[in-house]
């Protein structure tokens, strides 16, 4: 029997390959880069660098479209969670709605140069993409939605992503995630790498509004509502020793091949034990913001049978009108994916599941979790 070409799956090409040159230079000159990550790193700037004349076009003939958009016009519905919490199935379910508009795989990876319309570059991404993400198998599609936050890593180094790429280095995600010690000058040079960001994505999506997922903007609320007063939030929870095992698995599977540098599995284990209580603080610390009417809170217990019950609690909530449209999509989209199988893991350690229970405890009586660890992830 012929071995699936697509089963041990990895990413076809580095994250930052299609990046301004001008970001890469910032971000390689900072931090150290691990000898066994040179190689990667002189071909990710190989690609930006033969790429730039393509890019300094399409910036040439949208940028000042792109810049006019005014996105308050319809304000961005923004899903909210840690990652590992099922932020993609509900980013999936309100893709389903013909009336909003979302960053796609295709369109993350080559943001730099996809609205000049390569459509032959979608072509041949498209066999090599797996029909299951690597870290949790759910379906995955060059046209599939995607979180925007590799967009804003391609055109700026104010971008938290960039602490995956550098996981030694925290500066990243303090900085850009949490705001921490921040400057006027740098807080702004965010704010308008990730507008133009928001802005390129409303235009290629023909002026729908945005549905956006990324778990960055978790710990981001009060700087989201600065940009975006009206904005409508969704926000996910999950079992947090759930969140533990999957978000490890996340870098085993995905983000240590897209690291610059040398990481063990305790250091691994130590960014998600610290980047979590910090990030989900943040938004509990600051949800209060948000007006009334204009969030909602499910569970990832709600996700399975429960989907459409939930989508529809979603929208009453927001007070989205559009229900009626999407049901039908969505309907046939959990059709497809009633037979889906969570990864198991095996257990936590136990020094690990007391250093859970001493740092998240403040989530597990927030959202009633059993503080008790009885390996979830089997059930």
């Amino acid at each position: 029997m012929q071995q699936n070409p697509k089963a041990n799956y990895k990413p076809p090409g580095h994250q930052l390959t299609v990046t301004r040159p001008s970001v890469l230079f910032k971000i390689f000159t900072r931090n150290k880069i691990s000898k066994s990550k040179r190689k990667l790193a002189l071909s990710v700037l190989f690609f930006s660098i033969i790429s730039w004349p393509v890019q300094l076009l399409q910036r040439l003939v949208y940028g000042f479209r792109w810049r006019k958009v005014d996105l308050n016009k319809q304000p961005p519905i923004f899903i909210l969670g840690h990652w590992r919490s099922g932020t993609t199935h509900v980013h999936y379910l309100f893709s389903q709605d013909p009336t909003l508009g979302y960053l796609t795989n295709y369109q993350s990876f080559f943001f730099n140069i996809c609205a000049l319309g390569l459509g032959w570059v979608n072509r041949i991404l498209a066999p090599l993409m797996p029909n299951n993400r690597p870290m949790d198998n759910m379906e995955m599609t060059v046209d599939k939605p995607q979180e925007e936050e590799q967009v804003v890593s391609n055109i700026s180094d104010a971008a938290s992503v960039h602490s995956f790429y550098f996981p030694n280095n925290p500066y990243y995600f303090d900085k850009y995630n949490l705001f921490q010690n921040i400057t006027p000058r740098e807080k702004k040079k965010w704010q308008n790498a990730y507008t133009y960001a928001l802005k390129g994505i409303a235009h290629m999506s023909g002026g729908k509004r945005l549905v956006i997922k990324n778990p960055n903007n978790t710990g981001r609320v009060k700087e989201l509502l600065e940009l975006f007063p009206d904005a409508k939030f969704v926000y996910i929870h999950r079992n947090p020793y759930s969140v533990y095992l999957s978000t490890l698995h996340l870098f085993r599977a995905v983000l240590n091949d897209q690291s610059f540098q040398d990481v063990t599995e305790a250091d691994n284990k130590a960014t998600v034990l610290r980047n979590y209580k910090r990030i989900m603080q943040a938004y509990e610390d600051q949800k209060h913001l948000i007006p009334e009417g204009n969030l909602v809170e499910v569970a990832y217990d709600e996700i399975g049978e429960g989907s459409e019950a939930m989508f529809k609690r979603m929208y009453e909530t927001l007070e989205l009108e559009s229900y009626e449209k999407a049901l039908p999509e969505v309907q046939k989209y959990l059709g497809r994916i009633k037979n889906y199988k969570k990864n198991k893991f095996v257990p936590i350690e136990d020094e690990m599941v007391q250093q859970i229970q001493e740092e998240w405890k403040f989530i597990f009586d927030k959202y009633g979790y059993d503080l008790e660890y009885k390996d979830t992830t089997k059930v």
